[in-house]
């Protein structure tokens, strides 16, 4: 995919007060921790997570979500009446039907004329919203679009812990199906995409190219349909940590060279990374297979976790503030999602 008239204007994100540090988790996990014998610390030494935040099971998404994206509004100058399009793009969502989409367009204000719906595809499925978005500036049907999400992952990281805790015959190969869920983190993120020609930060978006090794799907799975759960000791998720880093790194191998390719750019061009955050490992991986010094790349995931679909985009949002980018400098978006499917994005400043 190649653009040459969408910018990325405006962008604004939201984090929970409530912090989770590490050593909670592994006092919630004490049976297990006797029973296995695992060290003080092990699940920090696992992931490289410190801490993270949540929202209580209460939270609604659309509620969070309402606030982030009027912030990003606030941020731009821009009124409801600017937006033509919204998608929302997290796992979290108010509820099978209808969209969660919707009650955002109606909590902002929305014109009649601005169409939204979700998009949901586990953690990649901001890119695909921005995705979405550029292309639709792109071919002229819209001047500016929204993309927007809020994960709130509490309810099914509580019925994680109850799994682990009345299974009594779990062996520790069982239960680390059920520990990468325990790193699932909570924030909210907006975007603010507009036509280069009527941008006023000229930050363009250039292009990208997306990739799929969906022979990888079964490696990582949550369910039943979190709209459709019949009780809460019917939520499970289960991940093969080891398998999904394994074909991440592989994907990431052959889609690099392909993006690079797509884009004229080389190495050297890069001046910042921000790619999905999963753990220390993960992020390990990655700059491995990319080749790429690790200073390029903004770390959240020891004090946020693993916030799903909007870990990358709260990663450059709170990077942009911390780090010193200059006009013209190449940003990269590198996101994930298990399947497992990849989509890079390079952006101009």
């Amino acid at each position: 995919m190649r653009y040459e008239h969408v910018c990325l204007e405006s962008w604004a994100y939201e984090l929970p007060k409530t912090v989770v540090p590490s050593s909670e988790i592994e006092a919630s996990l004490a049976p297990l921790v006797q029973k296995f014998e695992l060290p003080s610390g092990f699940f920090e030494i696992l992931t490289g997570i410190r801490e993270k935040r949540l929202w209580d099971e209460s939270v609604r998404p659309s509620t969070i979500s309402t606030q982030t994206a009027q912030k990003a509004l606030t941020s731009a100058d821009l009124a409801a009446k600017d937006i033509q399009f919204l998608v929302h793009c997290s796992v979290s969502r108010d509820f099978l039907e209808p969209a969660t989409a919707l009650v955002v367009h109606r909590n902002l204000g929305l014109a009649e004329s601005t169409h939204c719906f979700d998009i949901s595809n586990a953690c990649l499925g901001f890119l695909n919203g921005l995705m979405v978005i550029a292309d639709m500036i792109e071919t002229g049907h819209i001047q500016r679009g929204m993309v927007v999400a809020t994960e709130t992952p509490k309810k099914l990281i509580n019925a994680i812990f109850e799994k682990l805790k009345l299974q009594s015959t779990l062996t520790l190969q069982d239960a680390q199906v059920y520990f990468p869920t325990l790193t699932l983190g909570s924030g909210s993120c907006a975007f603010i995409l507009a036509h280069r020609s009527v941008s006023k930060t000229g930050h363009r978006i250039l292009g990208g190219i997306a990739q799929t090794a969906s022979e990888y799907h079964g490696v990582c799975q949550a369910g039943p349909d979190m709209g459709i759960v019949d009780s809460e000791s019917s939520i499970s998720m289960q991940t093969q940590a080891q398998k999904l880093i394994e074909g991440a790194k592989t994907l990431a191998t052959h889609t690099w060279p392909l993006f690079l390719q797509e884009l004229h750019w080389q190495v050297p061009d890069i001046h910042h990374i921000f790619s999905h955050q999963v753990g220390r490992t993960p992020r390990t991986e990655l700059i491995q297979a990319l080749k790429v010094s690790e200073t390029l790349d903004f770390p959240t995931y020891d004090t946020l976790g693993n916030m799903a679909s909007v870990s990358l985009p709260i990663s450059f949002a709170m990077g942009i503030q911390k780090r010193n980018v200059k006009p013209k400098d190449h940003i990269v978006f590198f996101g994930f999602g298990s399947g497992i499917h990849c989509l890079c994005l390079g952006i101009q400043w």
